[in-house]
């Protein structure tokens, strides 16, 4: 008798935790959602606003929404780590959009898993943080997935860089992750029907970003199915042309540009 009411109230404190977490969670809703721009053919800037019901906040996400039949992502180096900014570079090379890239130490080397037009210029590198990969393949298909799929064969990607930590998967947020430290984010999510973004985000928590990223039509008219965080804080920049420009605090090593697909 007494295990069966042991396991009575097991049972009901374990369903009023998950109701809790889900209640909890779901402190997020969008306010407006509006086109900023179009920077190219089939790609577009959208601009929503979010308003947090409990605590009380408000965050921006800027995104640069393409679909992935006609658009990909390439890997650009800094010309000069700690000197070039992604706008002037971008501006420089007609460039149609991008964002902050990966990781780097101090002096600007690269940390995790980066590849550029077919070349490794920094190795794969298991860490806690680098959780996730986004990468293209030769054909310009783009895909984010968990480090532990890395494919180490030469020729697997075209370009790719390791970052961290997972946001979404599978179309819901990622558990575990850092609900106190507040910073400017950025990332890059897909989703159905071929869609990718390259995102922007206020100063908010890594929970946050993934709860935001989980709203229905977050980026429009879709949510993602996968999205990882790239190298925030006083890094995160997003530039799309003739639209807008958000530019960074500190220097960063690499950037993620939005270009056409290749022509086979």
């Amino acid at each position: 008798m007494l295990k069966t009411i042991l396991k009575s109230k097991r049972a009901a404190f374990v369903a009023a935790l998950l109701a809790f977490c889900g209640t909890a969670r779901a402190n997020w809703e969008i306010l407006s959602t509006q086109i900023l721009g179009t920077p190219a053919d089939g790609v577009e800037v959208v601009e929503t606003q979010l308003k947090r019901k409990n605590p009380d906040g408000h965050a921006r996400l800027v995104a640069i929404v393409f679909n992935t039949r006609s658009h990909t992502i390439r890997v650009v180096d800094s010309p000069k780590p700690g000197e070039t900014r992604l706008a002037s570079l971008l501006e420089s090379r007609q460039a149609i959009g991008g964002v902050n890239g990966g990781y780097f130490e101090p002096d600007f080397t690269p940390v995790g898993l980066v590849i550029s037009e077919g070349k490794t210029r920094q190795k794969f590198k298991k860490a806690k943080i680098l959780s996730g990969i986004v990468a293209t393949s030769p054909k310009g298909t783009l895909s984010i997935f968990r480090s532990a799929r890395f494919d180490p064969n030469p020729g697997t990607y075209r370009e790719a860089i390791q970052c961290g930590p997972m946001l979404i998967e599978n179309s819901a947020p990622v558990s575990g992750l850092n609900a106190e430290k507040i910073a400017r984010r950025t990332a890059v999510a897909t989703g159905p029907a071929n869609q990718a973004a390259l995102i922007y985000l206020t100063s908010v928590t890594l929970a946050d970003t993934a709860e935001i990223l989980s709203l229905p039509k977050i980026l429009g008219s879709w949510k993602p199915t996968m999205a990882l965080n790239l190298d925030g804080g006083s890094s995160s920049t997003l530039w799309a042309q003739n639209t807008i420009s958000l530019p960074e605090i500190k220097r960063v090593r690499n950037f993620l540009e939005v270009t056409r697909q290749p022509r086979e």
